[in-house]
């Protein structure tokens, strides 16, 4: 209570009196009412209702060090609790103490019947005084803090018991990582286990009125604890059928334990249930768990059935069970044998061997630690790291070295090796893992001690070390497995590393098909776990958790596909979640009879199951589909799952046409029109919409484009389907453009709404008064610096004049109707958009999914960029999405895409535009700079277009005003973007057929002109040697010598290099374009690489600990193209990087640490490393620097130098100079 006394001399003596004996109660109504800000009492105690360690939350301004102590010394009462009547009333006490100090302010209720004092007292308990997070207290420490002690608790206050369970599960305030790891202790076996078994009826009827979260914590609660499987069965079937989806799934992988004979009659009988959708949920339960052998109950059921969507239900999972009598399933072949065992056991000179290793590991020590003590001499800030390491080695001792090579022979237990000390012996300097006798088995056994997780052994420098010396055919799972087991540990961790990644760098990636698939053959529970139909091997694990993607890349090692999990990979192949649905359906599309098992969706009750089977069918691209689509369509009474099946029937080559005359379209419309629109839908006129016109130029009912508006908003696709283009396909095109343009338009308008200049002044107004007072508080809570009122008034003003009052999110279907918009019209909205409001993450990728369908090379030029380039990963990643559609929609790669989708800017092959003001003519050529010239009738460069005459033509003016605009801004853009990807296609080796090199870019009216700014390399072949040309302004090619050049017939081209040259040639070509005045388009010839200075690791570090000031790394990274990572701890970064994004390259330089924030601290230079886009710098995923393409790694590693020589130098000391590290 010690922080009590800050605020009034003797509250502390008075508060801790009343909780320890209940003397002077009255303490309590004093410490409601103290004087200042409300809570004041609570901050100086170290915020008791906060559920976080408390040492992260900030306290007032003099307050941390009472406050911390105050924590200290509750921590301790909370260590030593017991059951005792006296302990147990002193800590209700204590509870109202710290209720009554902090007033609710910083209160966070987990169930809102708890009392406030319990609350206070489990959340001080249980998290502000109790690390668990930084694991410096240990669960023994709370040894007595369970359900026991809470049931006294409650009885000592005379609460009811009914208020204990909803204590331990429910979880409503919380974000779910956060209500799985606070109040554990509660959770914990034992105590917990005795009280459910002992409250069964309890436990079933508390189920249903709990939150989400409470639920799915008690059926991890249930269904991880063998004890509990039996008496709670029939709740876990019961919460497997629950209205929530994620309740259903976390207690679907629980029913996997509990014997099946037991659960069949269950959920026999809730197929009689009166609520359809729990008999579909039972339904496909049965089907899941019982396979073939469910068919006769679901048969019974179906029979019995009288409801239309619960018969549809159980038909559905019926279809979902056996293949037809036509498609059987194959069966699995042999696996192949396993390799032979290793053999190699370490020999007794081993030990000799560890021995001298922690000799000279115990003689760097004691140098370092000499050197530390007399460093902290003269420094304020005392080391003790070097002094805690020798204490460390030295409990070494000789028989823990021979226990550690026993025990690596697999003849003493792994723990001999779990040690820090004894595993650093092991690893110094790699002389054990480098002896002959250090084999795969000690290998595994070493890291299975120290390394629990499959993943951290797969990903390990050792055991990469070990694989990339093997013949990695015969490398098999299995054995690997085998030989972990057989050291006590489980195998199985590591396959399950296949269902957490899905990499170049993953077990399924790097070894054949027939090493990965028989060990997941033969443990089946594991892509049970991949698929959600059990749960996680540890149900602790928060980081790591299987996807149902990385299960299919491993279902797609198997030759053919198990018949034990097409039910479940249907039932997510066509159910609601959207995430993987696509995955599934490709990888299903090897099953022979794929095709009626996805007609009996078409049967569904649920329309959107019917629109997604009709989707597949039409994707399957199989005309045996056909039958069942035309039978489905004509007792459709859906407009949108009709739609669908006509989209699927076009889809398979069906004419459609009698489907979208006018007056069926006009039926359709006015069917659809009935319904009840889409609520969000009403900020729309409708009644508004342009009037359009078919292609044959009749008018179209304005009933028709409404319902299209409607229909479109309702599918919820900006990006279209083929039945929307369809539709579309039917109007002129005016029309087409005028609707899309009218749609666009009305779309960002609603979106980007925001309040008028009065209604901020009111707002700033209205939140004056509240917001002072906030500052206030912060002011006396940590000095917080204080604004005038003026500005306080103006900041708020500002702040609502910048806030949105609308969205069109919820309506981005509607943008399916906008292909019509001309490209480069709608790039430039677009562009807008994202410029200005670029937060919108959601509403710029609507837009951009919606662009994706106009085929217009502005559009595509838009995508590229955005791909290369955006400041928000995750609309980067939709662009490069959606380029590979449009790529894929062309049969094109995507390198393709972009060459063949450069604009020109309007410029003619001959590089000029012609512009008409009817009487007068003018030219736009490029000069040497490529910036546009532009010229009158009489070749003179003038600076703008003169203003019209009366002899001119108004609108061909008008024109020539706007093609002039967009030529200026396309050539500034594609010499930008183009130069861009002419540099990533000299790092990364691309080679072009000669005909495309002549096609797309030497002809090209811009590009053309950057290529002559290069030197090119025909490349070597049997039939062509390796020669180097550049082209000349003329068309021509010319060589070093400026001689004639002619490709070869079939040659490739690609980008010369220095790597490529020697130096006599480099030197040659600089000093030829230097004679012809060519400016090269960056430096090509000059970074040469020094082989020897290029390790054979992953990674380059030979300017780790050269050290600057953040401004001066910031800007020399920026000079070369590099960007900050995202921040990983608060504001601070520890990546610059540049992508190549053609080749899927990320190239990572790292440093200490730099602040988002701007603090020019100093920082370090760290490592270089390359790895594939989107792995994490933690994942281990670096590419060897041989196995790069020679020109990026010169000029990645130029770059790291370059960078390094900004800095001063290398600093031995610069890891004690950083903020960072």
């Amino acid at each position: 209570m010690t922080g009590l006394d800050l605020i009034e001399t003797g509250l502390a003596q008075r508060a801790a009196r009343y909780a320890a004996s209940g003397d002077d109660a009255a303490v309590l109504a004093h410490l409601a009412t103290l004087p200042g800000t409300p809570g004041t009492a609570g901050a100086a105690l170290g915020y008791p209702g906060h559920l976080a360690w408390n040492e992260m939350i900030g306290t007032p301004v003099g307050f941390h060090q009472a406050s911390q102590a105050s924590i200290g010394g509750r921590h301790q009462l909370y260590c030593a609790t017991t059951l005792e009547p006296a302990c147990v009333a002193m800590l209700v006490r204590l509870g109202k103490v710290l209720a009554a100090a902090d007033q609710s302010q910083l209160l966070v209720r987990t169930a809102p019947s708890t009392p406030a004092w319990l609350q206070y007292l489990l959340n001080d308990a249980l998290g502000g005084t109790f690390n668990w997070e930084r694991r410096t207290s240990g669960p023994e420490d709370r040894a007595a803090w369970n359900v026991t002690l809470v049931a006294a608790l409650l009885a000592d206050d005379g609460q009811p018991e009914s208020l204990l369970l909803p204590i331990v599960f429910e979880r409503r305030e919380l974000h779910p990582y956060q209500a799985d790891m606070v109040l554990r202790q509660l959770l914990a076996p034992g105590a917990l286990d005795d009280y459910l078994r002992a409250h069964v009826a309890e436990v079933a009827a508390l189920a249903p009125v709990l939150p989400v979260a409470g639920r799915v914590m008690l059926v991890k609660r249930l269904g991880s604890h063998p004890p509990l499987l039996a008496p709670f069965a029939e709740l876990l079937l019961r919460l497997a059928l629950d209205s929530s989806k994620v309740v259903r799934t976390a207690a679907a992988q629980m029913l996997d334990a509990i014997d099946r004979d037991r659960l069949g009659p269950l959920l026999a009988t809730m197929l009689r249930s009166s609520r359809s959708a729990e008999v579909g949920h039972a339904a496909d339960l049965l089907a899941r768990l019982h396979g073939d052998a469910a068919r006769a109950a679901l048969e019974a059921a179906l029979a019995d059935t009288t409801g239309k969507a619960a018969a549809q239900a159980i038909r559905a999972a019926l279809g979902r069970l056996t293949p037809t009598a036509t498609a059987q399933p194959p069966e699995l072949p042999a696996p192949p044998p396993l390799p032979p065992a290793p053999q190699e056991v370490l020999a007794d000179d081993a030990v000799e061997l560890l021995q001298s290793n922690h000799a000279a590991l115990l003689a760097q020590a004691r140098l370092d630690a000499a050197e530390e003590i007399e460093k902290n001499r003269d420094r304020e800030y005392q080391s003790d790291y070097s002094q805690r390491a020798l204490a460390l080695y030295s409990t070494v001792t000789g028989e823990h070295l021979h226990q550690a090579v026993q025990a690596l022979n697999g003849q003493a237990p792994l723990a001999a090796l779990a040690t820090p000390a004894v595993d650093t012996v092991l690893d110094y300097r790699g002389l054990l893992a480098a002896r002959a006798d250090f084999g795969l088995a000690q290998l595994l056994r070493r890291l299975t001690a120290t390394r629990r997780e499959g993943g951290s052994i797969w990903r390990h420098p050792l055991f990469r070390a070990w694989f990339a010396q093997q013949d990695q055919h015969q490398v098999d799972l299995r054995q690997l497995v085998a030989i972990i087991d057989a050291s006590g540990a489980n195998g199985l961790h590591l396959p399950l590393t296949c269902l957490y990644w899905n990499d170049e760098q993953s077990p399924q990636q790097m070894l054949p098909a027939d090493r990965v698939w028989p060990v997941f053959a033969e443990r089946t529970e594991l892509i049970d776990i991949g698929l959600g139909l059990a749960p996680p091997l540890d149900p602790a694990t928060y980081f790591y958790t299987p996807s149902v993607v990385n299960t299919l890349s491993v279902l797609a090692t198997f030759p053919v596909m198990p018949a034990r999990w097409l039910p479940r990979l249907l039932e997510l192949a066509l159910g609601t979640g959207k995430t993987d649905r696509a995955s599934i359906q490709q990888a299903l599309a090897r099953v022979p009879d794929i095709v009626a098992r996805v007609s009996e969706a078409l049967g569904s009750s649920q329309q959107e199951v019917r629109i997604e089977a009709a989707r597949w069918l039409g994707a399957l691209g199989d005309r045996a589909a056909l039958p069942a689509l035309q039978a489905a369509l004509n007792k459709e009474i859906r407009e949108a799952a009709s739609a669908a099946m006509l989209g699927a029937l076009e889809a398979l080559g069906e004419d459609i046409a009698t489907h979208l005359s006018p007056d069926k379209l006009l039926a359709q419309a006015r069917k659809g029109l009935k319904a009840r629109l889409p609520a969000g839908l009403a900020w729309l006129d409708l009644d508004a919409l342009p009037p359009c016109a078919w292609r044959d130029g009749t008018p179209v009912a304005a009933e028709i484009i409404r319902w299209w508006v409607v229909f479109a908003c309702k599918l919820k696709e900006p990006a279209g389907n083929p039945l929307l283009e369809r539709y579309l396909s039917l109007l002129a095109p005016e029309a087409r453009a005028t609707l899309g343009r009218w749609l666009l338009h009305r779309f960002i308008g609603h979106d980007t709404r925001g309040p008028s200049l009065e209604e901020a002044m009111a707002w700033a107004d209205a939140n004056q008064r509240r917001t002072l007072a906030l500052y206030q508080s912060a002011h006396h809570h940590m000095g917080m610096e204080m604004p005038t009122t003026e500005q306080l008034y103006e900041d708020l003003k500002r702040e609502h004049l910048a806030s949105y009052i609308g969205t069109a999110i919820s309506e981005k279907g509607m943008l399916a109707l906008t292909s019509g918009v001309p490209g480069r019209e709608f790039t430039a909205i677009t562009s807008d958009y994202m410029r200005v409001h670029y937060l919108r993450r959601a509403q710029v990728e609507a837009l951009l999914e919606a662009a994706s369908n106009i085929d217009d090379t502005a559009v595509i030029q838009l995508m590229l960029a955005v791909a290369r380039r955006h400041r928000t990963t995750s609309v980067q990643e939709k662009a490069r999405t959606l380029v590979q559609r449009i790529a894929d929609r062309n049969g094109w790669t995507r390198d393709q895409l972009a060459d063949r989708t450069v604009p020109t800017g309007g410029l003619d092959d001959h590089g000029t535009l012609a512009l008409s003001f009817g009487s007068r003519q003018f030219t736009v050529t490029l000069d040497a700079d490529l910036k546009p010239v532009l010229r009158n009738a009489d070749g003179k460069v003038i600076a703008a277009l003169p203003e019209p005459r009366q002899d001119d033509d108004a609108d061909a003016a008008k024109e020539a005003k706007q093609l002039l605009g967009a030529c200026k801004k396309e050539v500034k853009q594609v010499v930008t973007l183009q130069t861009g990807r002419l540099y990533e296609a000299m790092c990364t080796g691309r080679v072009w057929p000669a005909a495309d090199w002549r096609t797309y870019l030497q002809q090209h009216a811009l590009v053309g002109r950057l290529a002559q700014r290069l030197v090119w390399q025909q490349v070597p072949s049997d039939t062509a040697p390796a020669r180097t040309f550049r082209p000349t302004e003329d068309g021509s090619l010319i060589d070093v010598d400026d001689n004639d050049f002619a490709l070869a017939e079939g040659a490739g081209v690609r980008l010369a290099h220095r790597v490529l040259l020697d130096a006599p040639a480099a030197a040659a070509w600089a000093a030829h374009l230097k004679d012809y005045k060519v400016t090269p388009l960056f430096a090509q010839l000059a970074h040469a690489l020094p082989v020897a200075a290029i390790p054979e690791g992953s990674v380059i570090d030979d300017r780790l600990g050269w050290l600057a000031d953040s401004y001066k790394l910031r800007s020399a990274f920026t000079r070369r193209g590099y960007r900050n990572a995202p921040p990983e701890h608060g504001p601070v970064f520890y990546e610059y990087y540049k992508e190549f994004e053609s080749a899927g390259l990320y190239v990572g330089i790292q440093i200490s640490g730099g602040a988002l924030s701007g603090e020019n601290d100093p920082a370090a230079l760290k490592t270089l490393g390359v790895r594939k886009l989107g792995q994490h710098r933690y994942g281990g995923g670096e590419i060897p620097l041989r196995q790069l393409p020679p020109a990026l790694l010169a000029e990645v590693w130029a770059d790291y130098h370059a960078v390094a020589a900004a800095c001063a130098s290398f600093d031995p000391d610069w890891q004690k100079k950083v903020r960072w590290e």
